[in-house]
């Protein structure tokens, strides 16, 4: 032995993490854009979908949103997706009242809108959509 074994119960002068980027970019609410793909299995790039109907209620007089989904090209899979890990909004009037809740799968967080913009506004009248945050309803 030539006296320069190392003792694997020597303390290290750096972290096991070490090398690894700095804490706190490793505590973040965003995936990256270059990771985004592969950990979605969307086939479009959000998928939103109603789960209430505040408007039509439940007696059935009146059609109900409920179970309608979008984009468009969105498949089940997609809608599965949305409802599993999506983000809660709601579709509101002018003046805060409730008209419909459902969820978003948006992993880019650039379509936030998308259910506003895809049916809120022409189907139901909504004018803003509010995302569930700190047990309230808070504007995008």
């Amino acid at each position: 032995m030539d006296g320069q074994s190392e003792n694997p119960r020597e303390s290290r002068s750096q972290p096991v993490g070490a090398g690894l980027a700095p804490l706190d970019e490793l505590e973040t609410d965003e995936v990256p854009d270059s990771m985004v793909s592969d950990y979605s299995s969307l086939t479009t790039p959000y998928c939103w979908v109603i789960t209430e109907d505040a408007v039509a209620g439940y007696d059935g007089a009146e059609p109900s949103a409920v179970g309608k989904s979008g984009p468009g090209q969105a498949v089940a899979g997609d809608v599965t997706e949305a409802l599993t890990v999506g983000r809660f909004f709601r579709l509101v009037d002018g003046q805060g009242r409730e008209l419909a809740i459902g969820r978003l799968y948006d992993p880019s967080g650039q379509n936030e809108l998308a259910p506003l913009d895809d049916f809120g506004r022409q189907n139901l009248g909504a004018l803003n959509i509010e995302f569930r945050a700190e047990g309230g309803w808070q504007a995008a």
